[in-house]
C-alpha cells in the first residue's frame, strides 16, 4: 500500500505572517496534477477567494528536480509530471493575518489556521486517506486540533502528526498554536476541550460547567446519542467581534475579550457555544443533500439554509432553557425582540425564505444599502418559522409530537449512512410528524411571504403578541452610521419618514427643524420631537446642500412581549407546559 498524501505546514516567517505549506503526493497518474485551492469555507456562504493569499507555488519529483507548473484560473494550479510517477512535491507560501473564524491568523501571540484557507485539494484524489506534519514555531507552544494523532498523544511543543480520513476530514479540522493549556471538562460521557485565545475576563469554572450543562441537554436531546469522542472549543477573543463557525467535532468562536463582564454578555456566549454545538447534529449531520460532498471551488446552492441554520437559532434557546440556563420567561422574552426584528425588516415582504437561502452567496454576506428593503435573514424568519412550525406541530397533535420529534426522525433516518435529505422531501417528513396537509404552511411562511399569522399560533398556548412600550417618541425611519461627529444616512427604509421625503443612503444629515444635528445631538433633537411633526431636514448630497420636507411618525413597534391571554384554557396552559416547562437536568 502506498503512503497517503502528507501535508507538512511551518510557520515562515511569523512578524510576516507567513506560512510554508509542502504536499507530497504519492504515485502521481497521467500527464498532470491538478491542485484546486477552495474559494470558501462550509458554513460561510461566500466565495472568498483563498487563492488569492498563495504565493511561490513550485514543484518537484522525487529527486528534488523541479518540475513545470502554472496557474490556470483563480483557484488551480496545474503541475506536467514530465515522466515523474514516484512521488511529486508541491509547495506554496500562505498569507496570514486575517483574524475572523473563516481564514488563517498568524502572529507573535498565535496561530489560527482553517483547513479549507490552507490545504489545496489533489483533483480526483480527494477520498484518500492524508496526513499532516506540523511544527510550533516556539518552545512550549501546543498544536490543537480535533483530528486525531498518528503516533501516541499530542505533543507539548515541536512537530506532530495527524491524520484524516480524506480531504473533507482534513479541512473540517481547524488548528490552533499557542501557549494555551487546554481547559478539560467532561459532559455526556465525552471528552471536551476549551481554548481561550488572547486577554479575556472569562468566569471559567461557570463557563465550563455551564457549556457541559448545555452539551448534556443536546445530547439528551437526540437521546444520548453523541457523535464524538473528543470535542474542542476554540475561542478568539477579539475587540468587539463576534461569530462561529461549526465543525464535526469543534468549533471556533470569536468573541468580545470583555464580552463575559455582565449577565446579557454572558448569555451571548452561552448562546453562540449553543448554536455552534447544535450545528454538530444539525448541519454537520443532518443536512439537505445539496450541502454534501461539496464543491470547494464554487457555490452550493441550497434552498434549506432556513432549516439549517433558521432550526439552530430557535433551539439555540430552547436548549439552554432545558438545561436550566434561561428561564421561561427570558425565553419568550428574547423571542419577542427577534420577532420585532423581523416585523421591521421591510425585505421580508420581498424575499421568501427559501430564496434567501439560496441567495446567500450573493446577499446575507454583502449587505448594502438596500439590504432591510430587499431581503430577510434566514437565520432570523428561519427562527421564527421554526417557533410557528413547532408550535403548529404541538397544536395539530395535541401535544403528541412537536419539531423535537422532526428533528429526532431525522438523525435517526440519516446518521447511519451519513447521507443528505433530498430537499424536495423535506415538507413530506414534517407532515408525516404532523399527521396532516402543511402546504398551506409552506406555501405561505417558506416559499411566500405572507405575514406570519402570531395570533392564530400563539393562541392556542394561552398567550398572545403585544407590542412593547418603544424608547423613542417618533421614528425617522433611516439606519445611520457616524463618520467622525457627522451622522450620514447609511440605508433608509421602505416606507418610512426618510423615504417619503426623499432622502437618500449617503446623505450626511446636517440640520433637522433649522438646528444643526451631529452624532451627539440626533437623539436629543428627535427626543423632543412629536409624532405627525412636519419639519424641515437639511443634507449634503455628494457635497451640495439639500432641503427635504419631513413629517415624522411614531415609530413601529420593534420589540413584542408573549404575555397571557385573559383566562387562558387548562389545555392551553397544558401545550404550553408541554413547550415551555421542562428543563433536562444534567
Amino acid at each position: 500500500m502506498s503512503s497517503p498524501l502528507h501535508y507538512a505546514l511551518t510557520i515562515a516567517d511569523i512578524h510576516h505572517h507567513l506560512v510554508d505549506v509542502t504536499l507530497t503526493v504519492p504515485a502521481p497518474a497521467g500527464e498532470a496534477l491538478e491542485l484546486t485551492m477552495p474559494s470558501w469555507s462550509p458554513g460561510s456562504y461566500l466565495l472568498r477567494e483563498y487563492g488569492r493569499h498563495v504565493q511561490r507555488f513550485a514543484a518537484a519529483d522525487a529527486d528534488g528536480a523541479p518540475l513545470a507548473a502554472a496557474k490556470i484560473s483563480r483557484n488551480t494550479w496545474r503541475v506536467d509530471l514530465g515522466g515523474a510517477r514516484q512521488s511529486v512535491t508541491v509547495s506554496y507560501r500562505l498569507f496570514c493575518h486575517d483574524l475572523n473564524v473563516r481564514a488563517n491568523h498568524v502572529e507573535d501571540t498565535h496561530a489560527f489556521l482553517n483547513g479549507p484557507s490552507v490545504f489545496m485539494r489533489v483533483d480526483g484524489r480527494a477520498d484518500e486517506p492524508l496526513t499532516v506534519e506540523i511544527r510550533a514555531p516556539f518552545e512550549g507552544w501546543r498544536i490543537h486540533t480535533g483530528l486525531s494523532p498518528v503516533d501516541g498523544p499530542r505533543t507539548p511543543s515541536g512537530a506532530a502528526r495527524f491524520q484524516a480520513a480524506d480531504y473533507d476530514e482534513l479541512v473540517d479540522c481547524p488548528f490552533l498554536l499557542g501557549p494555551f493549556d487546554p481547559i478539560v471538562f467532561e459532559a455526556a460521557g465525552t471528552q471536551h476541550r476549551l481554548v481561550l485565545v488572547g486577554p479575556n475576563n472569562a468566569p471559567v469554572e461557570r463557563l465550563t460547567a455551564d457549556m457541559a450543562r448545555t452539551v448534556e441537554a443536546t445530547g439528551g436531546f437526540f437521546g444520548g446519542d453523541i457523535p464524538y469522542s473528543d470535542y474542542l472549543t476554540i475561542v478568539l477573543h477579539s475587540d468587539g467581534a463576534r461569530g462561529g463557525l461549526e465543525h464535526r467535532n469543534s468549533t471556533v468562536l470569536m468573541f468580545p475579550q470583555h464580552g463575559y463582564a455582565n449577565d446579557e454578555g454572558y448569555e451571548d456566549f452561552i448562546t453562540l457555544f449553543s448554536h455552534e454545538h447544535f450545528h454538530v447534529w444539525n448541519v454537520k449531520r443532518i443536512r439537505p443533500d445539496t450541502l454534501g460532498p461539496f464543491d470547494y471551488a464554487n457555490e452550493n446552492y441550497t434552498r434549506a439554509l432556513w432549516i439549517m441554520e433558521g432550526f439552530t437559532s430557535y433551539y439555540e434557546n430552547i436548549l439552554l432553557l432545558r438545561a436550566g440556563l434561561m428561564t421561561p420567561k427570558r425565553f419568550l422574552d428574547l423571542l419577542g425582540k427577534r420577532i420585532g426584528a423581523l416585523q421591521t425588516t421591510p425585505g421580508r415582504a420581498l424575499h421568501a425564505l427559501e430564496e434567501a437561502s439560496f441567495d446567500a452567496w450573493i446577499k446575507l454576506y454583502r449587505p448594502d444599502e438596500s439590504t432591510p428593503n430587499t431581503t430577510v435573514s434566514y437565520y432570523l424568519k428561519g427562527e421564527i418559522v421554526a417557533l410557528a412550525l413547532d408550535l403548529t406541530l404541538r397544536h395539530l397533535t395535541k401535544g403528541a409530537r412537536s419539531l423535537d420529534d422532526l428533528m429526532r426522525d431525522l438523525w435517526a433516518r440519516f446518521k447511519a449512512t451519513g447521507a443528505g435529505f433530498p430537499e424536495a422531501d423535506f415538507q413530506g417528513y414534517v407532515e408525516a410528524i404532523a399527521d396532516a396537509d402543511l402546504d398551506p404552511f409552506f406555501t405561505s411562511y417558506v416559499r411566500g411571504t405572507d405575514e406570519i399569522d402570531y395570533d392564530a399560533l400563539l393562541t392556542p398556548f394561552g398567550l398572545r403578541l403585544a407590542p412593547a412600550a418603544q424608547a423613542a417618541p417618533v421614528w425617522l425611519g433611516a439606519q445611520t452610521s457616524n463618520v467622525g461627529d457627522r451622522v450620514v444616512l447609511s440605508s433608509v427604509l421602505t416606507g418610512s419618514p426618510a423615504a417619503l421625503a426623499g432622502l437618500y443612503a449617503g446623505d450626511e444629515l446636517v440640520a433637522l427643524d433649522g438646528f444643526k444635528v451631529d452624532r451627539n445631538t440626533l437623539k436629543p433633537t428627535l427626543d423632543r420631537l412629536s409624532p405627525g411633526q412636519a419639519l424641515t431636514a437639511h443634507v449634503f448630497r455628494r457635497g451640495q446642500l439639500r432641503q427635504a420636507d419631513l413629517t415624522l411618525t411614531a415609530p413601529p413597534p420593534s420589540i413584542y412581549t408573549l404575555e397571557d391571554v385573559n383566562d387562558p384554557s387548562p389545555e392551553a396552559l397544558q401545550l404550553r407546559g408541554a413547550w415551555l416547562d421542562h428543563p433536562q437536568k444534567p
